[in-house]
Protein backbone atom coordinates (compact mmCIF):
# COMPACT_ATOMS: atom_id res chain seq x y z
CA UNK A 1 0.00 0.00 0.00
CA UNK A 2 1.38 3.53 -1.23
CA UNK A 3 1.66 6.60 1.13
CA UNK A 4 -0.81 8.12 -0.47
CA UNK A 5 -3.64 5.22 -0.04
CA UNK A 6 -2.61 4.66 3.12
CA UNK A 7 -3.68 8.50 3.93
CA UNK A 8 -6.82 8.23 1.72
CA UNK A 9 -7.69 5.25 3.74
CA UNK A 10 -7.27 7.08 6.99
CA UNK A 11 -9.59 9.75 5.58
CA UNK A 12 -11.96 7.47 5.00
CA UNK A 13 -11.69 6.12 8.25
CA UNK A 14 -12.15 9.54 9.77
CA UNK A 15 -15.27 10.12 7.65
CA UNK A 16 -17.05 6.84 8.71
CA UNK A 17 -16.20 7.87 12.21
CA UNK A 18 -17.74 11.36 12.02
CA UNK A 19 -20.55 9.83 10.35
CA UNK A 20 -21.49 7.40 13.15
CA UNK A 21 -21.66 10.61 15.43
CA UNK A 22 -23.24 12.72 13.03
CA UNK A 23 -26.30 10.12 13.15
CA UNK A 24 -29.37 11.14 15.28
CA UNK A 25 -28.70 9.92 19.07
CA UNK A 26 -24.97 10.05 18.48
CA UNK A 27 -24.97 12.78 21.10
CA UNK A 28 -21.43 11.84 22.47
CA UNK A 29 -23.28 13.70 25.77
CA UNK A 30 -26.40 11.59 24.99
CA UNK A 31 -26.78 8.42 27.44
CA UNK A 32 -27.96 6.55 23.88
CA UNK A 33 -24.10 7.42 22.25
CA UNK A 34 -22.55 4.24 23.61
CA UNK A 35 -25.40 1.81 22.42
CA UNK A 36 -25.46 3.81 19.32
CA UNK A 37 -22.11 3.23 18.55
CA UNK A 38 -22.18 -0.49 19.25
CA UNK A 39 -25.45 -0.67 16.96
CA UNK A 40 -22.82 0.51 14.19
CA UNK A 41 -20.12 -1.41 14.63
CA UNK A 42 -19.74 -2.28 11.22
CA UNK A 43 -18.55 1.00 10.76
CA UNK A 44 -15.80 0.48 13.10
CA UNK A 45 -12.83 -0.57 12.12
CA UNK A 46 -12.19 -4.54 13.55
CA UNK A 47 -8.94 -5.07 14.98
CA UNK A 48 -8.99 -8.68 15.40
CA UNK A 49 -8.73 -10.64 12.13
CA UNK A 50 -10.56 -14.19 13.41
CA UNK A 51 -12.18 -14.38 16.87
CA UNK A 52 -9.59 -14.25 19.73
CA UNK A 53 -9.87 -16.62 22.57
CA UNK A 54 -10.39 -15.21 25.95
CA UNK A 55 -9.11 -15.90 29.26
CA UNK A 56 -11.50 -17.51 31.64
CA UNK A 57 -10.85 -15.15 34.25
CA UNK A 58 -11.15 -12.09 31.60
CA UNK A 59 -14.71 -13.87 30.66
CA UNK A 60 -15.71 -13.49 34.58
CA UNK A 61 -14.72 -10.62 35.12
CA UNK A 62 -18.14 -8.90 33.60
CA UNK A 63 -20.14 -11.72 35.00
CA UNK A 64 -20.89 -9.81 38.07
CA UNK A 65 -22.65 -7.05 35.56
CA UNK A 66 -24.01 -9.18 33.16
CA UNK A 67 -24.71 -12.70 32.74
CA UNK A 68 -23.71 -15.68 35.07
CA UNK A 69 -24.17 -17.94 32.17
CA UNK A 70 -21.99 -16.49 29.71
CA UNK A 71 -19.37 -19.12 30.40
CA UNK A 72 -20.41 -21.73 32.60
CA UNK A 73 -19.31 -25.29 32.56
CA UNK A 74 -17.80 -24.88 28.58
CA UNK A 75 -14.86 -26.55 28.07
CA UNK A 76 -14.31 -24.35 25.22
CA UNK A 77 -12.59 -20.98 25.71
CA UNK A 78 -15.57 -17.69 24.62
CA UNK A 79 -13.94 -15.44 22.03
CA UNK A 80 -13.75 -12.05 21.33
CA UNK A 81 -13.76 -9.34 18.35
CA UNK A 82 -12.49 -5.93 19.28
CA UNK A 83 -13.18 -2.83 17.12
CA UNK A 84 -12.35 0.84 17.47
CA UNK A 85 -13.03 4.58 16.47
CA UNK A 86 -10.55 5.89 13.67
CA UNK A 87 -8.79 8.08 16.72
CA UNK A 88 -8.38 4.40 18.53
CA UNK A 89 -6.52 2.75 15.66
CA UNK A 90 -3.22 4.02 15.43
CA UNK A 91 -2.60 3.71 19.40
CA UNK A 92 -4.07 0.23 19.66
CA UNK A 93 -1.70 -1.08 16.71
CA UNK A 94 1.21 0.92 17.43
CA UNK A 95 0.59 0.59 21.72
CA UNK A 96 2.49 3.20 21.61
CA UNK A 97 0.99 6.71 22.78
CA UNK A 98 -2.41 7.70 24.86
CA UNK A 99 -5.45 8.16 23.35
CA UNK A 100 -7.25 10.71 22.67
CA UNK A 101 -10.75 12.31 24.05
CA UNK A 102 -13.84 10.18 22.52
CA UNK A 103 -11.62 7.32 20.98
CA UNK A 104 -13.81 4.44 21.64
CA UNK A 105 -12.82 0.86 21.82
CA UNK A 106 -15.91 -2.33 21.51
CA UNK A 107 -15.16 -6.05 23.12
CA UNK A 108 -18.08 -8.38 21.04
CA UNK A 109 -17.54 -10.79 23.44
CA UNK A 110 -19.07 -14.47 21.74
CA UNK A 111 -20.23 -17.38 23.16
CA UNK A 112 -17.98 -19.66 20.39
CA UNK A 113 -15.78 -18.64 17.89
CA UNK A 114 -18.29 -19.55 15.46
CA UNK A 115 -21.17 -17.50 16.99
CA UNK A 116 -22.83 -15.23 14.81
CA UNK A 117 -23.73 -12.49 17.67
CA UNK A 118 -22.42 -11.29 20.42
CA UNK A 119 -23.81 -12.21 23.81
CA UNK A 120 -22.50 -8.96 25.59
CA UNK A 121 -20.16 -6.16 24.28
CA UNK A 122 -17.91 -3.86 26.71
CA UNK A 123 -16.53 -0.85 25.92
CA UNK A 124 -13.78 1.97 26.79
CA UNK A 125 -14.56 5.31 25.88
CA UNK A 126 -11.66 7.78 26.71
CA UNK A 127 -12.97 11.00 29.04
CA UNK A 128 -11.84 14.21 29.37
CA UNK A 129 -8.68 14.83 31.54
CA UNK A 130 -9.82 14.60 35.45
CA UNK A 131 -12.64 12.22 35.05
CA UNK A 132 -10.68 9.47 36.59
CA UNK A 133 -6.96 10.20 36.19
CA UNK A 134 -5.85 7.36 38.23
CA UNK A 135 -7.14 4.81 35.32
CA UNK A 136 -6.25 6.79 32.73
CA UNK A 137 -9.77 8.92 32.21
CA UNK A 138 -11.63 5.79 31.20
CA UNK A 139 -15.34 5.36 30.87
CA UNK A 140 -16.26 1.16 30.96
CA UNK A 141 -19.25 0.09 29.76
CA UNK A 142 -21.18 -3.42 29.22
CA UNK A 143 -23.74 -3.49 26.92
CA UNK A 144 -26.72 -6.19 26.00
CA UNK A 145 -25.89 -8.29 23.17
CA UNK A 146 -29.14 -8.31 22.05
CA UNK A 147 -30.50 -5.31 22.28
CA UNK A 148 -27.32 -3.16 22.66
CA UNK A 149 -28.78 -1.29 25.82
CA UNK A 150 -26.28 -0.19 28.49
CA UNK A 151 -26.47 -2.50 31.76
CA UNK A 152 -23.62 -0.96 33.45
CA UNK A 153 -21.25 2.03 33.03
CA UNK A 154 -18.64 4.35 34.53
CA UNK A 155 -15.90 3.44 36.96
CA UNK A 156 -16.61 -0.17 37.27
CA UNK A 157 -14.41 -1.91 39.28
CA UNK A 158 -13.93 -5.32 37.48
CA UNK A 159 -12.88 -3.68 34.56
CA UNK A 160 -10.61 -1.04 36.45
CA UNK A 161 -9.48 -4.26 37.81
CA UNK A 162 -8.32 -5.74 34.97
CA UNK A 163 -6.85 -3.06 32.87
CA UNK A 164 -4.78 -1.64 35.70
CA UNK A 165 -2.51 -4.21 34.41
CA UNK A 166 -2.19 -2.39 30.85
CA UNK A 167 -0.89 1.50 32.20
CA UNK A 168 1.69 1.32 30.16
CA UNK A 169 -0.22 1.17 27.00
CA UNK A 170 -2.82 3.62 28.25
CA UNK A 171 -4.76 0.74 30.18
CA UNK A 172 -5.43 -0.79 26.90
CA UNK A 173 -5.05 -4.92 26.55
CA UNK A 174 -3.26 -5.65 23.15
CA UNK A 175 -3.14 -9.53 23.52
CA UNK A 176 -5.63 -9.94 21.02
CA UNK A 177 -3.63 -8.68 18.08
CA UNK A 178 -1.72 -10.68 15.69
CA UNK A 179 1.79 -10.98 17.14
CA UNK A 180 4.34 -10.69 14.28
Amino acid sequence: MTHGSLSLAAACLAVTAAAVVAQPGADPESPQFLSHVVAKLATLHRVTAEPHPMDDSTVTACVPTYNPKIHEGELQPAYCHVYVTADARAPIESGEGSYGEGAVIVKAKLESAEAEGAMLYTVMRKMAAGYDPEHGDWEYAVLDGTNKRVLSRGRIDSCIECHRHYAETDFVTRSYLKQE
